[in-house]
């Protein structure tokens, strides 16, 4: 019988997760900086070059390729296709959306995968579970809506960011009985750079030198969230670190004010908390009965 990660360990995993979010929190913010002067594309391939390069000093770190298993290339582009689809989504509305706004839409996600599960995994969803994702899709309602100075178009928009990126979920799922999560990040990363370069004819911007230093940030910090990322679970049990993740909306709040003077509006702080609250609740029955 084997005995779990120790209470420093765990320690260590909360630590590792809450950084990572902060981090993914000022790369949302400083691509936010990005969009007023380089389109969509442009900014989803200049910072996955710089991915691409911390994910290959991850693989060195991690024991070299022979690490990285990649069996399942269908479901793999799939997934890589989705994510550069999410990435575009997710950048254009940045451009017009308050950060924490587009952030708390984001965990939207876990409401939509929960109600997804029976159909694509097989998965039984009881009666709280329902009930968690009914008063989470009623908290959305409040985020969702759209203030005097906001356009409608951005916000209906980044209402379909949570279906991409549970259909995303779904596939990283079934992808996790055969490839390593290493050998996830390669191949999406590749597609989002992809899909970036694919919209050079529509028009992009020569950078200036400060944008490049801006773009080589932006990517190199967004490596080394996901390399915190990928140890917060390797120190920490699931069930530990994964609630840290609501952090993030946290991080996106400071950054917006920080950055962008933006204070969220007290409809999207309740809806941002009921969402948040039904979505740790629906995490809660899945780790203790696995069952609804």
């Amino acid at each position: 019988m084997t005995s779990g990660p120790t209470a420093s360990a765990q320690m260590k995993g909360i630590l590792f997760i809450v950084a990572s979010n902060g981090i993914f929190g000022l790369t949302d913010a400083l691509s936010k900086v990005l969009t007023g002067d380089y389109p969509p594309g442009e900014i989803l391939f200049f910072r996955s070059v710089f991915v691409f390069v911390s994910i290959i000093v991850m693989v060195m770190i991690q024991g070299g390729w022979r690490k990285v298993r990649i069996v399942n290339w269908r479901l793999q582009w799939a997934r890589g296709v989705l994510l550069a689809v999410t990435s575009y989504i997710f950048v254009t509305a940045l451009k017009h959306l308050p950060l924490a706004d587009l952030t708390a839409m984001m965990f939207i996600s876990p409401l939509v995968l929960t109600a997804l599960a029976p159909y694509f995994l097989g998965e039984k969803v009881g009666w709280r579970r329902w009930t968690a994702v009914g008063i989470g899709f009623a908290g959305s309602m409040l985020i969702i809506r759209p203030s005097g100075d906001v356009a409608l178009w951005p916000l209906l928009l980044a209402c379909t960011i949570p279906l991409t990126m549970s259909v995303r979920d779904i596939i990283t799922r079934r992808l996790s009985a055969t490839d390593t999560a290493v050998g996830m990040m390669i191949v999406s990363t590749l597609c989002v750079m992809g899909g970036g370069l694919a919209s050079l004819p529509f028009g992009w911007v020569m950078p200036t030198w400060e944008g490049f230093g801006l773009f080589a940030l932006t990517g190199g910090l967004q490596g080394i969230a996901q390399f915190l990322l990928v140890y917060a679970f390797i120190y920490g049990e699931a069930v530990v670190v994964a609630p840290f993740r609501y952090f993030l909306l946290l991080w996106a709040t400071l950054y917006g004010w920080l950055f962008f003077d933006d204070i969220p509006r007290m409809e999207t702080a309740i809806g941002a908390s009921i969402v948040c609250a039904a979505g740790l609740y629906i995490f809660y029955r899945e780790v203790r009965h696995g069952r609804g």
